[in-house]
């Protein structure tokens, strides 16, 4: 258990920009708050960076990631735990726009990171699916890092850094949060050119070669029961994927980029 200070006298933060985070919440309790920072966040194939260790609430919104509809993608998050403690990582996605964090369907708990740098390897990842109806445009996400131990549960809010210490309370606590943006395009007015796609060989034993006219961002693959058994980021026209551990079989392909989507079946010899 770290050692806490549980401070009674309230304190008025002062808003240092009138534009960020507007219009969705500031932390309110900041000035409480011990920082221990959120060191990188990777979504897709856009990586963000942090080594502001004084700020409670980093401002990374010029930072846009394209998503699509019903498209899947990969969130990993790493951070400084300031020794061997435990820290929560969650994200909240503003999907309906409305300006609000944390309605249904828009918190995701990533993990938790215990006894880390931040810079060591060690990091937490979750797979997030972009709702069908999520609404088009730019929207914000936040992700907070939060201490928490098993005498002291972390709270789960988008508006601060707090914790129950012995169940005495909600105080600030240890951690940081980060904002970026997404920008939310739908894959029904986006359309994949089948034609500018060249795959082979197939049946394949160990390389599949897979050239587009544009980046993939991301190549998925499933076996006939629909479980993911491979996944590769890559930001690339020219792709080659080494399929050597995979079994003999069908498996489907999907293949994710900024122009939409498309699937297909190879034959793994």
């Amino acid at each position: 258990m770290k050692k806490i200070t549980l401070l009674i006298v309230l304190f008025t933060y002062t808003v240092q920009s009138q534009n960020f985070p507007n219009p969705y919440c500031e932390i309110t309790e900041a000035n409480n708050v011990s920082v221990e920072e959120i060191t990188a966040v990777n979504f897709g194939t856009t990586s963000i960076t942090n080594t502001d260790s004084a700020s409670v609430l980093i401002n990374e919104t010029s930072t846009i990631v394209n998503v699509s509809q019903e498209q899947v993608l990969t969130l990993e998050v790493s951070g400084n735990t300031y020794g061997d403690f435990n820290t929560d990582i969650v994200a909240f996605i503003d999907w309906n726009q409305n300006n609000t964090l944390d309605d249904a369907g828009e918190i995701y708990q990533i993990g938790t990171i215990t006894n880390s740098t931040g810079n060591d390897g060690v990091t937490v990842f979750l797979d997030v699916t972009v709702p069908v109806n999520a609404v088009l445009g730019n929207t914000r996400i936040r992700i907070t890092k939060t201490y928490q131990d098993a005498n002291s549960p972390a709270e789960i809010d988008p508006c601060g850094i707090l914790f129950n210490p012995f169940g005495q309370g909600i105080f600030a606590g240890y951690g940081q949060a980060l904002d970026f943006t997404l920008n939310v395009t739908s894959l029904s007015v986006i359309e994949f050119d089948i034609n500018a796609l060249t795959v082979y060989p197939i049946p394949t034993r160990n390389i599949l070669n897979i050239e587009y006219k544009t980046d993939i961002n991301t190549i998925e693959i499933y076996n006939l029961l629909g479980e993911k058994v491979y996944v590769k980021n890559s930001n690339t026209k020219n792709i080659k994927l080494n399929i050597s551990n995979l079994s003999s079989g069908l498996y489907v392909v999907k293949l994710l980029a900024n122009k939409g989507q498309y699937n297909f079946k190879i034959f793994k010899q």
